[in-house]
C-alpha cells in the first residue's frame, strides 16, 4: 500500500474554493492531513483568514488532520469580488460567527515541517504557491487557473494568473497538472447542465453559486476550483494535453473525459 499523502489546499476563499474544500473533506481519509492555506485573491487575506474558519465552524464533519496556515507574511494583492461570490465571499449563506476548530499555524513554521509527502493544490493566485515552489523544490502540484482558447475573465487573463502573472508564470514552469477555463467549461461541469445530489453545506453552497452565477445572465455555471481537487480524488476522469497561452506559458492541461458529471 502506497504511502498517504499530505494535501496543502490555497485557497482565496471564494465559494468555488470553499465548494472545493467541502467536497476534499468528502475524501478526507485518503489523505493523511489537510493544510488550509487562505490567501488573497477573490477577497483580501484578512476576509479569506476568516472564511477558512466560517466554514469549519459549519462543516458536518471535519478531517482528522486539519490545520490552518496563516501565511500573512507574505504581501499579497487584495481584490474583493462581491458580485460573483457576494459581500463576504461566501455568497451571504454562512454566519458571520466562527469557533476556533483547527489550529494555526504560521507560514515559515509550517514550510520547515513539509516534506516530499505533500501535494499541493493552488485554487489562488500563485504568489504563495511560488514561494513554496522557491523555497522547496518541485512537489506534486495541481492548479486551477489559465486559460488557452476560451475568453479571459479578468482583463487579459483568467483571474488566478492575472492577479500575479510573475508568480503564475514561474509556478508552471515546474512540474504541474492545471484546470483552465478551457477545462472548467466542459459540459458535464457546468451547473446550468447538471444537477448535483448532494445535500448538507456543499449542496447549499453549489445552489448559491448556482444562484449567483443565474443572476449574474452567465452562460456557463463553472464551479472552478473545484474541478481541480476533482482531479485529485478521480484522476482517472481526465486526459492531460500540453498546450501554450497567450503568455508562452507551457500548461500541462486537464481535460474532462469522463461520461459522468462533474459532481
Amino acid at each position: 500500500m502506497s504511502k498517504k499523502k499530505k494535501v496543502a489546499l490555497l485557497c482565496d476563499y471564494g465559494m468555488d474554493d470553499a465548494i472545493a474544500t467541502m467536497y476534499l473533506f468528502l475524501y478526507a481519509e485518503q489523505f493523511a492531513g489537510i493544510d488550509i492555506v487562505p490567501v488573497a485573491g477573490n477577497f483580501p487575506l484578512k476576509q479569506t483568514f476568516v472564511n477558512a474558519k466560517r466554514i469549519l465552524t459549519q462543516a458536518e464533519k471535519l478531517p482528522e488532520h486539519l490545520r490552518i496556515v496563516d501565511t500573512s507574511c507574505i504581501v499579497q494583492s487584495e481584490i474583493s469580488i462581491p458580485e460573483i461570490h457576494g459581500k463576504d465571499g461566501m455568497g451571504d449563506l454562512l454566519p458571520k460567527d466562527y469557533e476556533e476548530l483547527a489550529p494555526v499555524i504560521a507560514y515559515d513554521t509550517w514550510l520547515e515541517q513539509m516534506d516530499e509527502d505533500y501535494i499541493i493544490v493552488s485554487l489562488g493566485p500563485c504568489t504563495v504557491t511560488a514561494d513554496i515552489l522557491k523555497k522547496k523544490g518541485a512537489l506534486p502540484l495541481v492548479l486551477m487557473g489559465g486559460n488557452i482558447s476560451e475568453p479571459p475573465n479578468y482583463g487579459a487573463y483568467e483571474f488566478n494568473h492575472g492577479v500575479d502573472t510573475e508568480s503564475f508564470a514561474e509556478c508552471v514552469k515546474y512540474p504541474h497538472r492545471i484546470a483552465t477555463l478551457d477545462t472548467c467549461h466542459f459540459p458535464l461541469c457546468d451547473l446550468n447542465r447538471i444537477e448535483p445530489e448532494v445535500s448538507g453545506l456543499l449542496g447549499d453552497l453549489l445552489n448559491r453559486y448556482k444562484e449567483l452565477s443565474r443572476e449574474r445572465k452567465e452562460q456557463v455555471c463553472g464551479v472552478y476550483d473545484m474541478v481541480a481537487v476533482v482531479y485529485l480524488i478521480h484522476p482517472e476522469r481526465f486526459g492531460v494535453e500540453i498546450s501554450e497561452d497567450n503568455d508562452k506559458n507551457r500548461l500541462s492541461v486537464l481535460k474532462y473525459i469522463s461520461d459522468k458529471p462533474i459532481i
